[in-house]
């Protein structure tokens, strides 16, 4: 057992609101010491205290800072009544000395951040459990049907259970890549049924077979239970069935409680009996969608009813309305784009009196799965600013392609890499066919290195790499994920207007080093002009969401999300 001290962490670091009645700003945390250090074993638990309100939602996460050993773990902590809070994870696949970084976060707003190195155990390393803090529910359990695997890369792949949680408790369940090559993570919000049993549905139709991942639930920041398994191949139609989701019954919030079929459209009612505007938040980072809307009762009749189109949802249709004409909506937090109809399950939303109401009105908006309406869903490609693809991938020793749309934009600046892999590069790009695309270059070989790193495809169009920015190698660059960042403009702002990652897998001729200790500058700049090349950009499959999002395109891009 390790011997801790009972110091808190002096590091405070304060969080500032990002959403309209998201976020109390100005609120700070500590963890304790006694969580540290943490082993390779089965049960770390990390401990602290906070200035937020009882019961606000803490996100708890520990991120690899080590591309030959990635990882990410997260965990949703409930502050208790003392103001303290309790993560419990599992770090058993973790390798000694693998470095780490431990955030928290309330709403998207970072309340602590410390970098570690997991230690090896020599011993018993289990940590006092979790549940003796108050209000953590630790003994209780959940189980999942055996119909539930294997899993195979297809669109509808269902995964069911039964747990001892009460009826309408919320649960989330999580898949996550265990294969570096092939990176995801997929989550959904769920509800317990009234029969005790939980259904959540994946898209799994992007992830290759024989990709490992483990599969997990969580409540309140309690891990129900872990399985690790291997996607399958398909040799028919491997479309599960999904079950009838029941909706929870003799509870205080039935009155609270929107059901509808995807491909309808939803009618939340939101009263306005008190005055005032209201703040609708429908979803949330878990489920990888969410919109908020600020609603206006301007006939002043007690109640606006907002309609939800289900079909609209993460297109550029509306998907916010209101059904009287003497009230107003607008949206305040954009929805993500999502690859097809907005999925079957159960969503949280919440109402909340202004901007910094602490105790919203909860309800549940819960979508019936709808074949048809899958089939007629279509996404229309829209050229708004970002990455075509959220990961672009290319092998050790060759050149990769990075196609940014820069939409209405005159320049762009893209950042590549990040100190957490010894290797970056930043550099703006131009425009000059006026297609409004720049597929950038990256050559591997000579990253790191005197020769240019970055051309662009297309002769008219420029890249100018910004001086020093480059890191130097001693060696060839290494096989790993690298950020990749967009900025609107020639400059990089504090946070990105688009992320995504830039892959690269290992050369069959490859005898580079997994990193490079030189922290020297390749100085000049990249000349514009590029070598040319015809042919077509393809449009990737779109960004992920998390709340702001933790959109959802694999281990990489949330890597980079929980970074920032």
């Amino acid at each position: 057992m390790r011997v801790r001290s009972v110091a808190l962490a002096a590091v405070l670091i304060a969080a500032t609101a990002t959403a309209p009645g998201l976020a109390a700003a100005e609120q700070q945390a500590t963890v304790s010491e006694d969580s540290f250090p943490l082993h390779s074993d089965e049960q770390q638990v990390v401990t602290g205290e906070t200035t937020l309100d009882p019961g606000t939602e803490i996100a708890v996460e520990i991120v690899s800072r080590e591309s030959s050993s990635p990882f990410v773990y997260k965990r949703d902590a409930k502050v208790q009544s003392n103001g303290t809070f309790a993560a419990q994870f599992d770090m058993s696949r973790v390798s000694a000395n693998t470095s780490y970084k431990l955030s928290a976060y309330a709403d998207a707003d970072k309340l602590y951040e410390r970098n570690g190195t997991v230690e090896e155990c020599e011993s018993n390393c289990t940590d006092a459990t979790a549940a003796a803090e108050p209000g953590v529910a630790a003994k209780q359990q959940a189980t999942v049907s055996e119909d539930s695997f294997p899993l195979y890369p297809y669109p509808q792949q269902v995964i069911t259970g039964e747990t001892t949680l009460e009826s309408g408790t919320e649960m989330t369940v999580r898949l996550v890549s265990e294969d570096a090559s092939s990176p995801f993570l997929k989550q959904r919000e769920v509800r317990v049924q009234p029969n005790g049993t939980f259904v959540a549905q994946f898209d799994m139709s992007g992830v290759p077979a024989n990709t490992s991942y483990e599969l997990s639930a969580h409540v309140d920041g309690d891990t129900l239970f872990e399985r690790t398994g291997t996607v399958a191949e398909c040799d028919s139609n491997c479309t599960d069935p999904v079950p009838d989701i029941q909706t929870p019954t003799e509870t205080d919030e039935d009155e609270n409680v929107v059901t509808v079929s995807q491909g309808e459209t939803a009618e939340i009612p939101v009263s306005m009996t008190d005055g005032g505007n209201k703040t609708l938040s429908v979803g949330s980072e878990a489920v990888n969608y969410q919109i908020n809307a600020t609603v206006s009762d301007d006939d002043e009749d007690g109640e606006v009813l907002v309609l939800f189109d289900t079909a609209a949802a993460g297109t550029d249709a509306e998907t916010l309305s209101v059904a009287d004409d003497g009230d107003s909506l607008t949206v305040t937090a954009t929805e993500p784009e999502l690859p097809s109809t907005l999925a079957p399950a159960a969503y949280t939303y919440r109402v909340f009196d202004g901007t910094t109401d602490d105790s919203p009105t909860v309800g549940t908006l819960i979508i019936e799965g709808n074949e048809t309406a899958n089939e007629e869903f279509e996404v229309e490609e829209t050229a708004e600013f970002g990455f075509e693809e959220s990961v672009s991938r290319v092998q050790q020793g060759d050149t990769g392609r990075i196609p940014i749309v820069l939409a209405t934009a005159d320049a762009a600046t893209v950042s590549i890499g990040s100190p957490a892999t010894n290797y970056e590069i930043n550099a703006t790009v131009r425009d000059g066919n006026g297609d409004d695309r720049v597929v950038l270059l990256f050559d591997t070989t000579a990253a790191g290195h005197d020769e240019p790193t970055l051309e662009t495809a297309a002769d008219a169009d420029a890249v100018a790499v910004e001086s020093g920015s480059e890191v130097a190698l001693d060696s060839q660059l290494a096989a790993a994920s690298y950020e990749l960042s967009l900025f609107r403009g020639t400059e990089a702002a504090d946070e990105p207007d688009a992320v995504g990652t830039l892959l690269i897998t290992d050369g069959t001729n490859s005898s580079a080093d997994a990193s490079s200790d030189g922290v020297d500058s390749v100085t000049g700049e990249t000349p514009a002009p590029g070598q040319s090349q015809d042919g077509d950009f393809g449009i990737g499959t779109g960004a992920l969401a998390v709340g702001g999002i933790l959109a959802i395109a694999g281990v990489g891009i949330c890597l980079r999300s929980l970074m920032n």
